[in-house]
């Protein structure tokens, strides 16, 4: 069997995008578990209490929020008696977490990253549909067809990816609800 040139670089290429997409696809998984790992260093949020656990065990308990986030703080006099406060926190205040009300952007960028990882798929789709019209030659299709499985494969799993993250817009009303227990307007000092 004898490839034209043109037909193993287009699709060579197009593997190329395929292999990027699902790159980015696991790029994206990873540097989201990594960063909301960094973001609570080991604590667990207890939706039933709305608190954080530390990994002393011990609660931070919400003071404050604003319109996009709560404010979490644990106790004083918990925290400077704890034996893992040097490396848990410098503060005499106590350990604070910040965590977001509404979900947007935090799953949303997930959503963007696996939507531009399937525009890479229908981009590399494209480019073996054209090199297989340019160049009908049984070889050269037997490659495309080749290229067009695996971008098919790719995209049902980047689909599946995609359908599988909830979408997190937030509502057209503030998350804080009217008449919610927490009322302290907290404010970042910069």
């Amino acid at each position: 069997m004898i490839f034209t040139m043109e037909a193993v670089l287009a699709d060579g290429y197009a593997a190329g995008l395929l292999a990027t997409a699902a790159g980015l696809d696991r790029l994206a998984r990873h540097v989201a578990v990594r960063s909301e790992r960094h973001r609570t260093g080991g604590f667990t949020y207890r939706p039933e209490h709305d608190a954080w656990v530390c990994p002393a065990d011990q609660l931070l308990w919400p003071v404050g929020q604003d319109r996009h986030h709560r404010l979490y703080r644990a106790k004083p006099s918990v925290c400077n008696a704890c034996p893992g406060k040097a490396g848990c926190t410098p503060s005499r205040d106590g350990r604070e977490i910040v965590r977001a009300l509404l979900p947007w952007p935090h799953s949303e960028v997930g959503r963007f990253h696996r939507g531009l990882a399937l525009v890479l798929v229908v981009l590399a789709a494209s480019l073996t549909l054209i090199q297989a019209v340019r160049h009908p030659a049984w070889p050269d299709l037997v490659l495309a067809a080749a290229t067009l499985a695996a971008t098919g494969l790719t995209g049902w799993l980047l689909t599946r990816h995609l359908r599988a993250t909830p979408a997190g817009f937030p509502e057209p009303e503030s998350a804080a609800k009217k008449g919610d227990r927490y009322t302290t307007v907290w404010r970042s000092e910069s």
